[in-house]
């Protein structure tokens, strides 16, 4: 049986993009680099919703290259 749920489990990159206010290149950039994956439905991309919520939480207390602590916005 597959539950049922509000949230949606995939998104497409433009979903993406507005859910985590992140640019396409970032979306793209961090598809190459492997932080989360994608699947090919047709000619569409479907990203995992969770694991890009897993990949920017373990990011959250993270210091970037210029010092400046990594922080994440909360999504509604």
């Amino acid at each position: 049986m597959i539950e049922q749920t509000d949230k949606p489990v995939y998104a497409s990159i433009p979903g993406i993009m507005a859910a985590f206010s992140i640019s396409e290149a970032t979306v793209h950039r961090l598809l190459n680099a492997g932080a989360f994956g994608s699947s090919k439905i047709g000619r569409a991309r479907r990203i995992k919703i969770a694991e890009v919520e897993a990949y920017f939480e373990s990011r959250r207390d993270q210091v970037d290259a210029t010092g400046t602590r990594i922080a994440r916005r909360m999504v509604k």
